[in-house]
């Protein structure tokens, strides 16, 4: 019996032992990893642009230690595109618009129209020359000046008694004008017809070759003078146009049939010069 005893508790401690040996014996010990306090990261994407600033979200104690890292965006933010400007463009008209200087060249026949006028003085020629301001398509403002030749017929000379054989006389017209013109026609179009209206003074001389005039006979005069008229301008580009145009150019000579001094017995001496010419836009 006491052996018997002796034989359950050796197999007690036996298995007791083996318990506590099985871990060791049958696969290595593991040791659990220890917690590790892992700090949060916060990843913020911005919308728009990047942000360096770090953040702590409040709430939070000093202890804390949260770090915001700013991670860009993959694709960068495009700045949105801004309407392009378009500026409508518009054709030229023919004839250049708004405020701007001229100048005007013209030249052509010169008719004597009074009843004095044309029984002493033969068809003549004549030039004009303008430079001028047009404020608008419609009105333009200048200053004029000219020469005109108009040959004296015998009449005028048996009138200063003259008579020797191979005398010639001629009486020279030089006006000096401020000039109105109206355009009529629709601005840009490229015929245009217009008026003129021209006022200022006018200075006239008889001039003799081959004899000389009486002594104390008048030979030249300074007379008032208003000329009207009427033309139409060919638009040949912006800068220049070609014109047509006839005036009655009204010399109001200082007119007494008593004084033999007097320039004519017309009051006034009329003249008609017929012009061709073009205008340049400066």
């Amino acid at each position: 019996m006491r052996k018997l005893l002796t034989f359950v508790l050796l197999l007690m401690v036996s298995s007791a032992w083996a318990k506590e040996a099985a871990p060791t014996a049958g696969s290595p010990e593991t040791t659990p990893a220890a917690l590790e306090t892992q700090t949060p990261v916060i990843s913020v994407t911005p919308q728009t642009s990047p942000v360096s600033a770090v953040e702590t979200p409040s709430g939070t104690s000093a202890s804390e230690n949260v770090s915001a890292s700013v991670t860009p965006s993959a694709t960068p933010s495009v700045m949105p595109t801004l309407p392009a400007l378009s500026v409508a463009l518009t054709p030229g008209v023919n004839n250049p618009v708004g405020e701007h200087f001229v100048f005007q060249l013209d030249g052509g026949t010169a008719m004597p129209a009074s009843d004095s006028a044309v029984s002493i003085f033969n068809s003549g020629f004549g030039i004009d020359a303008r430079i001028g301001y047009v404020f608008d398509d419609t009105f333009s403002l200048g200053l004029e000046t000219g020469f005109y030749d108009l040959g004296a017929t015998t009449t005028f000379l048996s009138q200063h008694g003259l008579s020797v054989s191979g005398a010639t006389a001629n009486m020279s017209h030089i006006p000096a004008l401020l000039t109105l013109q109206f355009n009529l026609g629709d601005p840009g179009g490229p015929i245009q017809p217009y008026l003129l209206f021209a006022g200022g003074l006018a200075f006239d001389s008889n001039n003799l070759q081959g004899a000389s005039f009486n002594t104390g006979v008048t030979t030249s005069w300074t007379n008032f003078e208003f000329d009207p008229g009427v033309g139409v301008a060919f638009v040949l580009d912006k800068k220049m146009s070609l014109f047509i145009q006839a005036k009655c150019a009204m010399d109001f000579d200082d007119n007494n049939s008593s004084d033999t001094n007097a320039q004519s017995s017309d009051a006034p001496i009329i003249l008609v010069p017929i012009q061709l010419g073009l205008n340049f836009a400066l």
